[in-house]
C-alpha cells in the first residue's frame, strides 16, 4: 500500500530569515521528489556498491525544519548500504503538540534502512503543561499517543524526537532537568498499549566562533557530574544529539592543510564526547552513556548567518562544507575505535539571498546530493591511513573538502575540552628580584589543568604577556628588542614555553599576566629594586639664615631612572667655609649653624662617584630693621579715595617682615601721619579716609621683629577724589 500511494506535497514556500518564519513543506521539489520515491519505493533502488566487510556502520539522525521528503529520497538514492536513516518530520505549525500524519510510511518505504522520527517540540508541550494540560511526565504520553495516531510505528524503527533541550536543562536552573526527565520517561513509557521506545533528543550548543568558554565549560562539567540524569538518558534516550552547527569562517582558512581543517573541525564537533572521556570517576555514568549515544547532528543548513551556525557562503562552497564534515565526522568515529558512527545532520533551506524559485531548489537539491555521495563514498575505506577521506573525492584527490573565505580562522578555544577542568597558565619559574634598568633570569609558562599537572598542547597555544607597570618590558632574549607585551608560544605536543625575560624601569612589585583565549590567565609579582645612586637633591633648596642661626637640610638620592634611593652616608660641607659650619659632617640630614659675617654660598652633600647635590643659602645680619619699600605710587582712586602699591624691600633685615605702615601727609616734607598698619603678604592699599579734592603724599615703611625700617620714597601729590 505505502508504494502505491502517491506523494501529496504543497508547493514550495519562500524562505525567510530566521528558522520559525519558514513554513515547513514535504519538498521544495514536489515532482521530482514524487517521481524520485516511486522509482525507490517500488523496489528500483540499486545501492551503489555492495556493502563489505570493512563498511563503517553508520547511525545517521536528521533533522529537518522543512523539506523532509526530499531529503529522505536523495539520501535513499545514493544510500550508503551499512547505515540506518532517521529522519524528522515537525509537527504541525498550529500547536506544535499534534504530529503530522501521511509521513512516516512513505519515509520507511524508502527501505528497510529508513525510519521516521515525529519531531516533539518541546516548547509547545511546556505549554501544554502550564495550561493545566498535565504533568511533564503525562506530556510525553500524550504526544506518543499523538504519534501513534498520526501512523508512527516504534515497532517498525520509527521514533520520537525532543525538539530541543534549552541551555536551562544544561545550566540546571529551577526545574529544567527534572522536567526534561519526565518528558523523556513518558515519551518511552507511552499509555501502556504502546510498545515502550528510547528515542532522539536534540540539545542546544554553542557558536563555533565561542571564544569564552569558561561559564560554558563550567556548566557541562557540572552537567555531566549529575548521575540520576543520565541514568534516566541512558533508560529513556537512545540518540544524544548535540547541536553543533558549524561556522564556515572557522572553517575556509585559506592555505591550511586537509587534516588541520579536519581537526579543528572535531574540536568543535566532538567536544562533549570528548570532555566527558576526560573527566573523573565522578562522571563514569554520562561517559559510559554518551560513548555509546553520542551523535552530533553537524550543519547542512544553507543559507544561513544565525540560527543554524554561519553558512551564508555559494552553493559549491556549502558543498564542499557538508563533505568536510562527513570526513571529520567519520575520521573521528574511526580513530576512537567506535564500533558504530553515530552522527547526523541539520537540513534547513533558507533563500537569504533572494535566488529565484528555480535556481534556490536546483542549488539546494545539489547539495544534498552531495551530502548523500559523501556519506555513501566515505563508508568504505579508501585510505587505510585516513578514515573516511572517501567523503572528499577518490584516493588521491581532494574534490570535495575545499573552500576558503576571507577572514577565516581557526578556533583553538575548543581545544581546551581536551581536558577535564579549566587549563591554567602558570609561571613555573620562581618570582624573581630585579634591579631597575637590568634584565630578569629567564621567566616560563607552563599549561596545566586544574589539579596542576601539566598538559601538552593539541596545538600551537600563543600567550600574550603583559605587565601592570607602564615601564616594564619584555623580550625573548635578553639582549635582543623590547617591548610592552610579547607573545609566546606553548608548542604543539608541549606545555612549556621558551623562555622569555622581563626588564622594568620603575621599582616597585609589577604583576606579570600570561593571557590566552579559553584559558585561565596566570600572573606572577615580581620585585624591581632601585639602581644605584645616580643623582642627589638638598632640601630645601635655598635658605637665609640670620647672624648665628640654623637651617636643617636633608640629601635624597634618586637612581638613572628616578627612582628614590636613600642617602645615608653623605658628606656634608659649605662653600666658602667662611659661611658657617654643618653638624653632623655625614649622613642623610644636617644642621647648618650660620656664622659671624654676612655672605652667601651653598651647602653641599657628596657621595664619591656622583654628582654632589647642593642648596644656595644666605647669611644677613641679625636684629636689623628692614630696608625700605620701593617704587611707591600713588594715583586717584575708582570712587572714594587713593589707591597706593609698591615692593618689598630686597633687605629683610635678617627676619620676616611682619606689617607695613602707610603714612599720610598735605606736603612732600610733611607732617607725616599714619593712616594705615596693614599685613606683610600685600604691597597695596586703598586710603579711603580722604577728603574729596583734597592733595595728599603718602610714604610706605616696612616692620619686622627688630623694628620699623626706612621709609620709601614720597609718592604725590595725588588729588583724592
Amino acid at each position: 500500500m505505502a508504494a502505491a500511494m502517491l506523494f501529496c506535497v504543497a508547493s514550495a514556500q519562500p524562505a525567510a530569515a530566521a528558522p520559525h518564519r519558514i513554513k515547513p513543506v514535504p519538498s521544495l521539489d514536489p515532482a521530482a521528489t514524487n517521481a524520485l520515491w516511486h522509482r525507490l519505493a517500488h523496489g528500483h533502488r540499486r545501492f551503489a556498491g555492495t556493502a563489505t566487510g570493512d563498511c563503517r556502520p553508520l547511525r545517521a539522525v536528521f533533522y529537518a525544519s522543512t523539506d523532509w521528503r526530499r531529503l529522505a529520497t536523495k539520501l535513499a538514492a545514493d544510500a550508503s548500504p551499512c547505515a540506518q536513516y532517521y529522519i524528522s518530520v515537525p509537527p504541525l505549525a498550529d500547536t506544535k503538540t499534534q504530529e503530522r500524519s501521511d509521513e512516516a510510511w512513505r519515509i520507511r518505504a524508502l527501505g528497510s534502512n529508513f525510519h521516521a522520527l515525529a519531531e516533539i517540540n518541546m516548547s509547545a508541550w511546556g505549554t501544554w503543561v502550564t495550561d493545566g494540560g498535565g504533568s511533564w511526565y503525562q506530556a510525553g504520553v500524550e504526544a506518543r499517543k499523538n504519534m501513534a495516531a498520526a501512523g508512527y510505528d516504534v515497532s517498525l524503527g520509527d521514533t520520537w524526537a525532543v525538539n530541543e533541550f534549552s541551555s536551562a536543562v544544561r545550566q540546571g536552573s529551577g526545574t529544567a532537568r527534572a522536567d526534561a526527565r519526565n518528558f523523556v520517561h513518558g515519551l518511552f513509557d507511552g499509555d501502556g498499549t504502546l510498545p515502550t521506545a528510547r528515542g532522539v533528543v536534540w540539545t542546544v550548543g554553542m557558536g563555533q566562533g565561542t571564544m569564552y568558554m569558561t561559564t560554558y565549560k563550567t556548566n557541562l562539567q557540572n552537567w555531566l557530574q549529575d548521575s540520576a540524569f543520565w541514568s534516566d538518558m541512558n533508560a529513556y534516550v537512545s540518540d544524544w544529539s548535540q547541536e553543533v552547527y558549524g561556522d564556515f569562517r572557522n572553517y575556509g582558512v585559506a592555505g591550511s592543510t586537509l587534516p588541520t581543517r579536519r581537526d579543528y573541525t572535531n574540536d568543535f564537533l566532538q567536544h562533549v564526547l570528548v570532555l566527558a572521556n576526560s573527566g573523573p570517576d565522578t562522571i563514569a555514568t554520562a561517559r559510559s552513556y554518551l560513548q555509546t549515544a553520542y551523535g552530533p547532528l553537524a550543519n547542512a543548513a544553507w543559507a544561513w548567518t544565525s540560527g543554524y551556525g554561519w553558512t551564508s557562503i555559494p552553493y559549491d562552497q556549502m558543498e564542499n562544507y557538508v563533505s568536510a564534515q562527513t570526513y571529520a565526522l567519520r575520521s573521528f568515529s574511526a580513530t576512537n575505535t567506535q564500533v558504530q558512527d553515530h552522527w547526523g545532520f541539520a537540513w534547513g533551506p533558507n533563500n537569504s539571498t533572494g535566488l529565484s524559485s528555480t535556481d534556490f531548489t536546483t542549488q539546494t537539491g545539489t547539495i544534498l546530493d552531495r551530502l548523500a555521495a559523501a556519506i555513501h563514498d566515505s563508508a568504505q575505506t579508501v585510505d587505510l591511513n585516513d578514515p573516511g577521506v572517501g567523503a572528499c573525492g577518490p584516493s588521491g584527490q581532494n574534490l570535495w573538502c575545499n573552500g576558503a573565505i576571507a577572514g577565516a580562522w581557526f578556533n583553538d578555544a575548543w581545544k581546551t575540552f581536551q581536558v577535564w577542568g579549566q587549563q591554567t597558565l602558570v609561571f613555573t619559574s620562581a618570582a624573581q628580584t630585579l634591579t631597575a634598568g637590568a634584565p630578569s633570569g629567564p621567566i616560563t609558562i607552563q599549561l596545566q589543568n586544574g589539579s596542576g599537572t601539566p598538559v601538552n598542547a593539541a596545538s600551537n597555544v600563543t600567550v600574550t604577556l603583559s605587565s601592570s607597570s607602564a615601564q616594564g618590558t619584555f623580550s625573548a632574549s635578553s639582549g635582543a628588542p623590547w617591548s610592552s607585551t610579547l607573545n609566546v608560544t606553548v608548542p604543539a605536543g608541549a606545555s612549556t614555553t621558551p623562555s622569555f625575560y622581563y626588564e622594568d624601569t620603575k621599582a616597585g612589585s609589577p604583576t606579570l599576566t600570561a593571557s590566552s583565549s579559553g584559558l585561565t590567565s596566570g600572573t606572577q609579582t615580581e620585585t624591581v629594586a632601585a639602581g644605584a645612586l645616580a643623582s642627589i637633591v638638598v632640601s630645601p633648596s635655598s635658605a637665609a639664615v640670620a647672624n648665628g642661626g640654623t637651617q636643617a637640610f636633608s640629601a635624597s638620592g634618586a637612581d638613572a631612572y628616578g627612582n628614590p634611593v636613600a642617602v645615608s652616608s653623605a658628606a656634608w660641607s659649605i662653600s666658602p667655609p667662611s659661611l658657617g659650619n654643618v653638624s653632623p659632617s655625614t649622613g642623610s640630614t644636617t644642621t647648618f649653624t650660620a656664622g659671624t659675617s654676612a655672605g652667601s654660598g651653598s651647602v653641599i652633600a657628596s657621595v664619591v662617584g656622583v654628582t654632589p647635590g647642593s642648596a644656595s643659602v644666605s647669611v644677613v645680619s641679625a636684629g636689623l630693621a628692614p630696608g625700605a619699600p620701593t617704587s611707591l605710587t600713588a594715583a586717584t582712586a575708582s570712587g572714594k579715595g587713593v589707591q597706593l602699591s609698591w615692593t618689598a624691600p630686597s633687605n629683610t633685615g635678617g627676619s620676616t617682615i611682619t606689617s607695613y605702615k602707610v603714612y599720610r601727609g598735605t606736603s612732600s616734607s610733611g607732617p607725616w601721619a599714619v593712616v594705615a598698619s596693614i599685613g606683610s603678604t600685600t604691597t597695596a592699599y586703598k586710603d579711603t579716609s580722604t577728603g574729596r579734592g583734597a592733595v595728599y603724599y603718602y610714604e610706605v615703611t616696612a616692620v619686622n621683629s627688630a623694628g620699623e625700617g626706612s621709609p620709601s620714597n614720597v609718592a604725590g601729590p595725588v588729588t583724592a577724589r
